[in-house]
């Protein structure tokens, strides 16, 4: 299995302009409810939902999200620079 992070790189650049402006969204409101969404949203994924459910603790879970935060982020930030 590749790292996390190339991982959600791959993913990140695959996802559609409009999923990506969603979870970008999502990740910069952190509004209530807005974390569920984002979960709902990943756990359509298999290989992201099965990390996710990987983790032991609560803490290690929004480690992870906090990682998914951050690649979706850099996305949203290179693709807006590109145009």
């Amino acid at each position: 299995m590749k790292k996390p992070e190339v991982y959600l790189k791959e993913y990140c650049q695959r996802l559609s302009d409009e999923n990506l402006k969603y979870l970008a969204g999502r990740f910069n409101q952190k509004l209530f409810g807005d974390m569920a969404e984002i979960l709902q949203f990943l756990s359509g994924v298999r290989e992201i939902d099965k990390w996710l459910t990987s983790a032991e603790t609560s803490d290690e879970m929004y480690a992870m999200v906090d990682m998914i935060q951050a690649s979706v982020l850099k996305e949203a930030d290179r693709r807006s620079s590109a145009n």
